[in-house]
């Protein structure tokens, strides 16, 4: 029965010095803008004759389930997932925010450009500052950015799914993570 005591009250010690990593179940917002890109239910219609609500509704359902699985996987810290997207809709991208801890930086399998005889590795952590972005290297072609994240204390923030000409644009796409830190955190 001591056993047990000492062991629990070592425990309680040890989470209260440390805590968890479960981060905050405190809510988190997305912010209207990040940038020239508005978050998918405040883009403007671009005169679909009704068709682009349909659309933004689609979405909002599918940015609450995934907001509500990011939380999950995080022991339910608060968690948002939203889109973005630029006036036209040519250039779309996901923010992911959870107020828990990532591993940073993320990780990206091993490979060796001189076995496959190309100047980079097929993935690849690039850094800019504070940001790292997982890319995905071809030879001949523009990385293509696969995430990028910002992780400190209880508070990460992602973009990941980039599309057009953003999507390969690594550095680019780390300034909207830091510029979505500055609003979230």
């Amino acid at each position: 029965m001591a056993g047990l005591i000492v062991g629990a009250a070592l425990t309680s010690g040890f989470w209260l010095l440390f805590g968890n990593e479960r981060g905050s179940s405190a809510d988190v917002s997305a912010p209207e803008r990040i940038g020239e890109y508005y978050r998918f239910d405040k883009t403007p219609d671009p005169g679909s004759e009704g068709g682009h609500q349909q659309v933004v509704d689609r979405y909002e359902r599918y940015d609450e389930e995934s907001s509500a699985r990011l939380s999950a996987a995080h022991d339910g810290a608060g968690a948002v997932v939203r889109r973005y997207s630029t006036e036209g809709l040519d250039t779309m991208f996901t923010l992911e925010v959870v107020r828990a801890p990532s591993p940073f930086p993320p990780y990206v399998p091993f490979t060796d450009p001189e076995d496959l005889g190309t100047d980079k590795p097929v993935e690849e952590i690039l850094r800019y500052g504070s940001v790292a972005c997982a890319v995905r290297n071809s030879p001949g072609q523009p990385p293509i950015v696969m995430a990028c994240l910002r992780t400190a204390g209880d508070l990460t923030v992602t973009i990941t799914r980039a599309t057009g000409d953003l999507g390969q644009q690594p550095e680019d796409v780390a300034k909207l993570v830091d510029e979505a830190w500055s609003e979230v955190s």
